[in-house]
């Protein structure tokens, strides 16, 4: 008998605990709410500034060439492909002579690389989707705008570089001094 009793006031016991933890006020364990937003980033490209390597005055007309790194950054969240294009403005002249600007048609695109990537998407230049180099050649004279790098919806959702090779062409009898234009770089979503 004395077993009974035990058995009966163990079991009263957890009754009595479970009664108590309910009267107590302890609820039962509820799942809560999480969330995270992701804002929009940037769409951005750019070129860093060049200098071609000095040149001595010549009556003839002389070349000088070089090479810019172009920087696309498709850090939107959109996905929805871009391209870039490049155009430099006449070169200014500046000097303690009288001289004139070097036009801008005299500024080339002589060469482009196939884009480098940096972080984010890879390049997938075999299936046409980007970044890749536009399939128009984008070689020539940089008075216009000229597509140098392209992704089609979907591709380009990362950061890539791309070498970009230039000659300029300096008249013959160009005054002393110093040819100065600027570079600009544009790029369009969804193009």
């Amino acid at each position: 008998m004395r077993k009974r009793s035990l058995l009966v006031y163990r079991n009263a016991g957890i009754v009595c605990g479970l009664s108590a933890l309910l009267t107590i006020g302890a609820s039962p364990v509820l799942a809560g709410n999480v969330s995270q937003s992701v804002a929009a980033g940037v769409l951005n490209a750019s070129i860093s500034d060049l200098a071609l390597p000095g040149l001595t005055y010549s009556n003839s007309v002389q070349t000088s060439t070089g090479s810019m790194v172009l920087h696309a950054d498709d850090s939107s969240g959109a996905a929805a492909g871009w391209n870039v294009t490049v155009q430099v403005s006449p070169l200014v002249y500046s000097g303690s002579y009288v001289g004139t600007s070097i036009p801008a048609a005299n500024f080339a695109l002589t060469s482009v690389a196939q884009p480098l990537l940096v972080s984010g998407q890879t390049v997938d230049a075999t299936a046409a989707t980007g970044p890749e180099i536009p399939p128009t050649s984008p070689l020539g004279t940089l008075d216009t705008p000229r597509k140098v790098i392209a992704a089609t919806a979907a591709y380009g959702t990362g950061t890539y570089t791309q070498a970009l090779g230039v000659t300029l062409t300096i008249p013959a009898g160009s005054k002393i001094g110093t040819y100065a234009g600027t570079m600009t770089t544009t790029i369009i979503a969804g193009a």
